[in-house]
């Protein structure tokens, strides 16, 4: 078995499991535990200098970051299984939104669940900006809009299942868990759906 992935329950490690199972691919799930501290060994440190998870060692390549990994799984693993496009612009849709997911609409609903609503992860309510939660309510929504347009006589963002899907489901289904609705967006709804569905879906940990 050459894949190790280094996570913990409820983090965003479980969309990298999610990953792994799509692709069908053997790995070791290594679960650290933070009490013991063990995200901040040296032999971890060596891995994931940030002291977080996930990581993933393939063959003695060592990946953090779950988009890094995302984008790995996809190049390495995923075209020849179907669930990542070879090239052209299907690929460069891919590569496009799978960043997308991460680096604007997942922290968008991170900061409205921190500032704008009544969550277990929010801030204290003295501790709220009104501001922030204004501007990430108006920009999770620009987000949503944006997919549901993309998603408009499609099932998936790139046509067939990918492993796209899996990255930026997992932002909106965040946002799910914590109270974000999806009113007026129903073509993001029934997509949510679909993935989740998935038998690899429930697989995460």
């Amino acid at each position: 078995m050459s894949i190790k992935l280094y996570s913990w329950p409820r983090s965003t490690g479980t969309r990298v499991v999610w990953a792994l199972e799509e692709l069908g691919v053997p790995y070791e799930y290594v679960e650290l535990d933070r009490t013991k501290g063990e995200n901040k060994t040296d032999s971890y440190l060596a891995i994931n200098p940030n002291a977080k998870v996930p990581a993933l060692v393939d063959d003695g390549i060592s990946f953090f970051e779950s988009t890094a990994i995302f984008l790995y799984l996809g190049e390495r693993y995923g075209v020849e299984r179907g669930v990542w496009p070879a090239g052209g612009q299907e690929r460069a849709d891919a590569l496009s939104w799978t960043i997308w997911a991460q680096s604007e609409l997942l922290y968008n609903v991170r900061e409205l669940l921190y500032h704008g609503m009544d969550t277990p992860i929010s801030y204290k309510r003295e501790d709220r900006s009104k501001a922030a939660a204004e501007f990430n309510q108006k920009t999770v929504t620009k987000h949503l809009d944006m997919l549901e347009k993309r998603l408009t006589g499609r099932d998936y963002i790139t046509g067939a299942f990918s492993l796209v899907d899996v990255a930026a489901v997992s932002a909106v289904h965040f946002g799910i868990m914590f109270g974000l609705g999806l009113a007026g967006h129903p073509n993001v709804a029934a997509w949510v759906e679909r993935c989740t569905k998935r038998p690899a879906a429930a697989k995460m940990r």
